[in-house]
């Protein structure tokens, strides 16, 4: 199991390596010049320091070079929009409540998605079939930022069962309680089930609305995979031998069924961080999606950089998870 585990790191690492490439042509090729727009920067002594901090000066060669060397350290460098802020220590702040929002909307994906897709295949062309079918259709077809805005208006506004809009920790635990700025996990490891609960109160709509897109997909695939192993010889051979419709499925059907599954879940996180973007916007969160919303349209690249790297190596991380779960789940793998 060591030496897979070893070999999925070596993959992972010149993968990064090549996000990173992408990441600075990117950025380096947007319009407009951060240093020549602000006019904090109008002397040429302020220019010229803005675009050293920016590393906008050499060849595009030379400014890799100098890019990786800070990223490897975690530097991206100073905030355009304020030069006096580090772009590591705002990633570092905001990132806790999008990796949150994040794995929350996974999980509710992953347990509806799995309930319903298995529902439908044990049951293929009843209504509980069609209901699955339906609501995976629904979640690929309806976009994340619209359905943001139908739920802030039907359960936050005219219901009042939700807040809808922005995230402050006062509501639901005193000031200072949140030293790790992880709004749902620290309350959970100190036993403070009522500052959890507040929290995830708060956080519920903005999770309902992003974990569309990966229910649909996990809905659809759970159903695919469980119907192709309940026609295999083996499942024919269980029930011949006198076992239970239950004991079939939960013994040999889902385990089988467990690798397509656990790859598409483990695909649909870069789903969720690219649609957190529009939903932290739509939802007023002060987290890594608005952030790069921001850095875009204020032409402040440091921050974009730094929060599509970020991106990146949580994706890339979560793939490695889940190249380590297959091996648990299927020796064979290994």
């Amino acid at each position: 199991m060591l030496v897979f585990v070893v070999r999925r790191l070596l993959v992972a690492v010149p993968l990064l390596l090549a996000a990173s490439v992408v990441v600075f042509l990117v950025v380096a090729h947007l319009p407009g010049d951060p240093c020549a727009e602000k006019d904090k920067y109008k002397t040429p002594e302020a220019t010229e320091a803005c675009r050293s901090s920016l590393n906008l000066e050499g060849s595009l060669p030379e400014r890799y070079g100098r890019y990786l060397a800070r990223a490897v350290e975690l530097d991206f460098g100073h905030d355009v929009l304020n030069p006096q802020l580090e772009v590591r220590a705002e990633l570092l702040k905001r990132f806790p409540a999008t990796i949150e929002l994040a794995f929350v909307a996974l999980g509710l994906a992953f347990v509806l998605g799995t309930f319903l897709g298995t529902r439908s295949a044990l049951r293929p062309g009843t209504w509980l079939d069609a209901l699955g079918q339906l609501l995976a259709l629904g979640g690929i077809s309806v976009p994340v930022f619209w359905l943001g805005m139908m739920l802030m208006g039907l359960l936050g506004v005219e219901l009042g069962l939700f807040p809808f809009s922005g995230w402050n920790p006062s509501d639901f635990a005193p000031p200072g309680y949140h030293r790790t700025r992880f709004w749902l996990l620290e309350p959970l490891l100190r036993g403070d089930l009522g500052i959890f609960l507040g929290a995830l109160h708060h956080m519920a709509l903005a999770a309902l609305a992003l974990s569309t897109i990966p229910l649909a997909a996990i809905t659809r695939m759970t159903r695919s995979a469980l119907l192709e192993e309940l026609g295999k010889d083996y499942v024919t051979t269980a029930r011949a031998k006198g076992l239970t419709e239950a004991r079939v499925i939960r013994r040999h059907v889902r385990r089988n069924a467990w690798i397509p599954i656990v790859t598409i879940t483990g695909l649909q996180l870069g789903a969720l961080l690219s649609g957190a973007v529009l939903t932290e916007h739509v939802f007023g969160w002060d987290a890594i999606g608005s952030y790069m919303v921001q850095g875009a349209l204020r032409t402040n690249h440091s921050a974009l950089a730094g929060s599509l790297l970020l991106f990146v190596a949580t994706f890339i991380v979560v793939n490695l998870v889940v190249d380590v779960l297959y091996g648990v789940i299927d020796p064979r793998i290994r």
